[in-house]
């Protein structure tokens, strides 16, 4: 009976071993999937802000010269 006994607790040890494996498994898909979905946010917030200041520096390109331009006319 005893050797039964042993053999049980052996093989329910074996299993909540392989349960507990399997919980830290998913918990780090888990992290590694949030943290997927965060780097994709931020590369996509990213690529918008870039353009966004691209075009912010593009228009400010094109009204520079018109204001300088308009500033020189009046002193001379």
């Amino acid at each position: 009976m005893t050797s039964h006994t042993k053999t049980r607790a052996s093989a329910n040890a074996a299993f909540l071993k392989g349960e507990k494996q399997i919980a830290r498994d998913r918990v780090h898909l888990d992290i590694a999937a949030m943290a997927n979905a965060r780097d994709a946010n931020m590369n996509k917030l990213r690529q918008l802000r870039l353009e966004r200041d691209a075009r912010d520096r593009h228009t400010a390109a094109a009204m520079a010269p018109a204001k300088a331009a308009g500033r020189k006319g009046r002193k001379g």
